[in-house]
């Protein structure tokens, strides 16, 4: 209003002050969906969808709101796997299959001597004939020959004869031979009677397992009146 005389201002009076401008509002609420609505912040490709259909949001990772979403655990260090505690284990295992090839070489070995001991035949290896106690100048004696055979100490059969110079040959005689057995001592006992003076030779004739002979010479005297 103005008094009289007063120039008059035809400027707008300003709008009168709010009286609720003063009083603090709640801040403006902005919806995102439900509260388990997820955000994709992945690759290109990928969506987020927020609320109800849409417009389309391509982001790089995945973000997840609202409550009762889980945690993702933090990812294990990449160490690099320790392989000293196989090392023992694998030098076990060759010690214990060298020791088991050893093991069964030896029990061939073993085997093969024992078959072979077994199997493998007697062979006489040579003889030798002496007399052990020479007739001298008695009369009337009998004399022991006695030949010595040799073998390969194999069990078996020998197969023998004597031949005396002053008879025809003898018959055909054996021996038998034990196993470990290297020497066999075959016997003829030679009967001199009479006076006078004779050497005569014995021989030894091996057939079998081996054809060996052997001989040596036998003396005899025998003086009276």
């Amino acid at each position: 209003m103005t008094g009289p005389g007063e120039p008059v201002d035809d400027r707008a009076l300003p709008p009168p002050a709010d009286p609720w401008a003063t009083i603090d509002r709640p801040a403006a609420t902005v919806h995102l969906g439900g509260p388990d609505t997820t955000v994709n912040f992945g690759p290109a490709d990928r969506t987020a969808r927020l609320g109800s259909p849409g417009p389309t949001v391509r982001v790089h990772d995945q973000l997840r709101f609202g409550p009762g979403v889980p945690v993702p655990a933090a990812a294990a260090p990449g160490w690099p796997a320790t392989t000293t505690a196989g090392r023992p284990r694998r030098r076990w295992r060759r010690l214990v299959s060298l020791l088991s090839g050893l093991l069964t070489l030896a029990l061939l070995v073993v085997a093969g001597l024992y078959l072979w001991q077994r199997l493998s035949p007697l062979v006489v290896e040579g003889a030798q004939v002496a007399v052990p106690r020479p007739a001298g100048n008695r009369c009337n004696v009998t004399v022991d020959v006695v030949a010595t055979v040799r073998t390969n100490g194999r069990s078996g059969v020998i197969r023998y004869q004597w031949f005396r110079s002053d008879a025809s040959p003898g018959a055909i005689l054996t021996e038998q031979v034990g196993r470990g057995q290297r020497t066999a001592t075959l016997t003829l006992k030679w009967a001199f009677s009479g006076v006078g003076t004779t050497t005569e030779t014995a021989t030894v004739n091996i057939t079998e397992p081996t054809p060996v002979q052997a001989g040596t010479q036998v003396a005899y005297r025998c003086r009276r009146g």
